[in-house]
């Protein structure tokens, strides 16, 4: 299971991430590549940057949050808030430039947060240490990156 706290498994991303031009076409779903990055950004920032309204329940943060973590991959063609669709209300592109270096910015700034960092709280698994959004930040950027095919 990989981790963005795991200097040899962010750098792997981080590889992939510099191997986009841009102009990658998805094998599912919807968004742009450009969208991808930002949704990508948006999702990294959430430990330390509340931009979507916390929703969790009893279930997703008991059952569905050790699912996702440890068991599932996620599925392709998830449905997401409005605040977190880069097609609604999600954070706008900033350029794919831009978003591909602040990108790569949050994951080795989130991951080498220490350990008792007091992380935000994940909008549908609630409280979430770094070590846990080490791993959920790991397999979602992974999750996107396969979808544009890197």
């Amino acid at each position: 299971m990989g981790s963005i706290r795991n200097e040899a498994e962010r750098s792997a991303l981080v590889r992939r991430i510099n191997r986009l031009t841009g102009g990658e076409m998805p094998l599912w779903g919807k968004m742009t590549c450009d969208q991808m990055l930002s949704h990508l950004v948006q999702g990294a920032e959430l430990p330390l940057q509340a931009s979507v309204p916390e929703r969790s329940t009893f279930i997703s943060r008991n059952l569905i949050k050790y699912l996702v973590l440890y068991v599932l991959p996620i599925p392709k063609e998830v449905k997401v808030s409005a605040e977190m669709n880069q097609q609604e209300k999600g954070r706008p592109p900033q350029g794919f430039t831009a978003d591909r270096e602040i990108l790569t910015d949050l994951l080795t700034r989130v991951g080498t947060l220490p350990d008792h960092y007091a992380c935000l709280n994940h909008p549908m698994f609630g409280k979430m240490n770094a070590k846990q959004w080490g791993l959920i930040i790991h397999k979602h950027t992974d999750h996107h990156l396969t979808q544009f095919g890197v």
